[in-house]
């Protein structure tokens, strides 16, 4: 994926509203509200038939059922492995009896429309993101609460009335304070959301929804980088430089700290955290440093070796889902994707820069003062991690 397929994938996705506008005005700042209808590119995320979509995945998601409701009539059930679309389909609706929503956690792989999606977010955002689908049965209620990431949801089947507090949300750190009470909805607005249509909630505002027919939607959650991350990415980044930032400093637990010193320590560190960050130089090295471990620890991607031989005339493509973030160092390359750091020689730097910005190409035409043999053997290496692959498949 590149830049401009990432805007592409998120402008059908967010139509009628700019992306930009979106990303530069709205985000983090206020609610989204966009109509779509039956026809709208975003309904269709989880594919023509959402139910079914996911009930064909009852071998790997059908024990992975969690639940909410206002008021259910008993506890949930247990969710256990199920052996059929059918038994899926019986689970699900065991929970509706007892007046609970389904969640089922981590579906983007279940559709690649759904994964390219999130895949775009992830390449603008640099950030991880994740998608649920929500499964109510008519008249279900949502407890009121607010959500720890900000939160697209699409409607995919059904009607739904959510009703979220007009006031601007405190945007909740992601973890949840010691006895923290059920939140207060105050003063709020009502949206119905019918098939297509899509709906933004910054975290932290408080919500409750109704469903008003039996009713399916996607949550598609993430955190944009926050001011507090690239403080945190200054601070990792000084620690690599600052010996004296990895060093221990407060002992063992049961030992008494020198608590005007740790003080004393810790406003130093600080100073000279400041000092740093007054270059933007250091600054664009922390901020590149996070990126690049981010979309490290992300999944990794499918790949294997070749399975058709290669040669200089083969023509190969990225993957739908693949993203990279190079690092030079003085003597090699950082080739960071989902789930693995390559590190190659700066030899073959213009022939990676080439290959990130180019989705198809034939291998001669990889640029720079390298043999043929040397561009063969990095295709190779990159269709190995699952950044490449061939145009049309194996056959």
């Amino acid at each position: 994926m590149i830049l401009e397929q990432a805007r592409a994938t998120l402008t059908a996705i967010f139509a009628p509203l700019p992306i930009d506008r979106f990303f530069d005005e709205l985000m983090g700042k206020s609610l989204v509200e966009l109509p779509g209808g039956p026809d709208h590119a975003r309904r269709h995320l989880f594919g023509a038939d959402p139910a079914k979509t996911l009930l064909q995945a009852f071998a790997t998601h059908g024990d992975q059922l969690a639940c909410h409701a206002e008021s259910p009539t008993g506890p949930p059930p247990r969710p256990l492995p199920v052996d059929s679309e059918a038994a899926f389909h019986a689970s699900i609706a065991a929970f509706h009896a007892r007046g609970y929503t389904v969640r089922i956690p981590d579906v983007t792989a279940l559709s690649p429309a759904l994964s390219q999606f999130t895949r775009a977010l992830e390449f603008m955002l640099h950030q991880p993101v994740k998608a649920s689908l929500f499964w109510s049965a008519n008249a279900a209620r949502a407890p009121i609460h607010y959500d720890d990431n900000d939160n697209i949801i699409i409607q995919l089947a059904g009607r739904k009335r959510w009703l979220i507090s007009s006031d601007p949300s405190d945007l909740h750190n992601a973890w949840r304070d010691v006895a923290e009470v059920q939140p207060a909805l105050g003063n709020y607005r009502t949206i119905d959301l019918n098939p297509g249509d899509f709906l933004y909630v910054p975290r932290g505002t408080p919500h409750t929804v109704h469903s008003h027919s039996e009713s399916l939607h996607l949550s598609i959650i993430f955190t944009p980088v926050t001011l507090r991350d690239a403080v945190i990415a200054a601070l990792d980044h000084l620690s690599d430089q600052d010996r004296t930032l990895r060093e221990g400093a407060l002992g063992r637990i049961d030992a008494p700290a020198d608590r005007a010193a740790l003080s004393q320590n810790i406003a130093a560190a600080l100073e000279r955290l400041l000092q740093a960050t007054r270059s933007t130089d250091f600054v664009d090295a922390a901020l590149q440093r996070r990126s690049s471990r981010t979309i490290g620890s992300m999944a990794k991607l499918a790949g294997g070796s070749p399975a058709l031989p290669l040669s200089a005339s083969s023509i190969v493509q990225h993957n739908p889902l693949a993203m990279c973030y190079m690092l030079a160092t003085p003597a090699m390359i950082d080739f960071c994707q989902p789930g693995e750091h390559i590190n190659i020689h700066r030899g073959v730097e213009e022939a990676l820069r080439f290959i990130s910005a180019t989705p198809m190409f034939r291998i001669a035409d990889l640029p720079g003062e390298i043999p043929d043999e040397i561009r063969v053997a990095l295709v190779e290496r990159l269709m190995t991690s699952g950044f490449l692959e061939h145009p049309t498949g194996p056959d």
